[in-house]
């Protein structure tokens, strides 16, 4: 396929759930015509109006003005029937995460739109080679791997799979980017980028809690003060909810055939098994009644890691310097692992980081702050004592 084709400028959406209304939303307000579908009469009937209601909210906390609420609203119309997209420069499949649902919608797509037509999936958790493999020209397909809430969230995964043709990923990227959107580029892999990287975050949280015998609240309130992040391991569990939480987890451990990096926690599978699910079921780590499930922390200014460890210890706590060094290693060592294997390049990576998870920092300039050669020692200790888990990316040694 060549790229000189014309710009994408009407958008289709299979599925009127909330990772599809959401991105019809993106799309009509980036400018771009909008049709959605969904095979549920009542998704059709209702879709139009909750998207309404999310323009009014906006409007309300002053994102856009009244008339571009208006207007984005009369980009969107919902079609009765897949061929309704036939329209389409751009056909985005949001639908429930099954393999043979999702092959069977894009097979529909392919025979309803022109063959300039890109295809693209919104899965967070397959394989988009796989879902193409049902296509007869599988070159056409892509992922866009949007987060949620959609019209929140600023990253878009754009993932190309075995046969995906550059040009369809160039013309995909510029719709997202139309659509307000930060668009990095990722090869088909285990978690895309951005989910990748962050595995650590908690899986480490865990492991920390098990073999140091920290509190959660206590690393949480490390990663917090001293990793300058959002929140800890342990409340994004929470918020998540932990058997989401593990069973992404396994995903991971089952389809890498066993790599220790990603071994889920025996933690975990007692807090699923004992109900703990986190917010949703009022108690996980944390309780959570009526007022809030932690004290507010102190300021502490600039939000940035923390490097020198004296400064760390001051504000963390004791065990702050050998939590973070931890913690900070295995981001790091994670995040080279997936620039080696090629999956984005090292500003997607960082950039996935910061704008996917609200991170402070990259993990790849992490690294170069920390010092790559410490992030190798931290490792070879970690290794010495716990295992293959923490064996060092070979590429660490080349950034060093």
């Amino acid at each position: 396929m060549s790229d000189a084709r014309p710009e994408i400028d009407v958008v289709a959406v299979v599925g009127a759930g909330t990772m599809g209304a959401g991105i019809a939303q993106v799309a009509a307000m980036g400018g771009l015509r909008c049709l959605v579908f969904d095979p549920v009469q009542a998704a059709r009937d209702t879709v139009r109006d909750r998207i309404a209601g999310s323009l009014e909210r906006g409007v309300g906390r002053g994102f856009w003005s009244a008339d571009q609420a208006e207007a984005g609203l009369a980009r969107i119309e919902v079609v009765d029937t897949l061929d309704g997209a036939a329209e389409a420069g751009l056909a985005i499949e949001a639908v429930p995460e099954s393999l043979e649902l999702k092959r069977e919608i894009f097979q529909r797509l392919e025979a309803a739109c022109p063959e300039e037509t890109v295809l693209a999936t919104n899965t967070s958790s397959l394989s988009v080679t796989a879902i193409a493999a049902g296509l007869a020209r599988p070159e056409r397909m892509l992922g866009l791997h949007f987060f949620n809430p959609v019209p929140a969230m600023s990253l878009v995964e754009v993932v190309s799979g075995e046969a995906t043709d550059p040009g369809c990923a160039d013309r995909a990227h510029r719709a997202v980017t139309r659509m307000g959107k930060t668009a990095i580029r990722a090869q088909d892999a285990i978690g895309f980028v951005a989910n990748r990287c962050a595995r650590p975050f908690t899986l480490e949280g865990l492991r920390m809690a098990t073999e140091l015998g920290l509190p959660p609240a206590e690393i949480d309130r490390i990663c917090r003060l001293g990793g300058g992040f959002p929140m800890g391991p342990f409340e994004l569990v929470d918020l998540v909810g932990a058997d989401i939480n593990l069973a992404v987890a396994r995903s991971f451990f089952e389809q890498s055939f066993g790599e220790p990096r990603w071994r889920p926690s025996q933690t975990q599978v007692r807090m699923v098994d004992a109900g703990r699910l986190g917010r949703k079921a009022g108690r996980g780590f944390y309780e959570y009644g009526h007022g809030p499930h932690r004290e507010p922390d102190p300021e502490v200014g600039d939000a940035r890691p923390i490097l020198d460890p004296d400064r760390l210890t001051d504000i963390a706590g004791p065990n702050a310097a050998t939590v973070m060094g931890w913690m900070s290693a295995q981001i790091v060592n994670e995040s080279v692992f997936t620039l080696a294997e090629g999956i984005a390049t090292e500003a997607d990576i960082d950039t996935a980081m910061l704008e996917g998870f609200n991170w402070p920092v990259g993990p790849i300039e992490w690294g170069r702050q920390i010092g790559f050669q410490s992030v190798i020692e931290t490792l070879e200790r970690l290794r010495g004592a716990y295992g293959e888990a923490y064996r060092p990316a070979p590429l660490l040694r080349e950034l060093t």
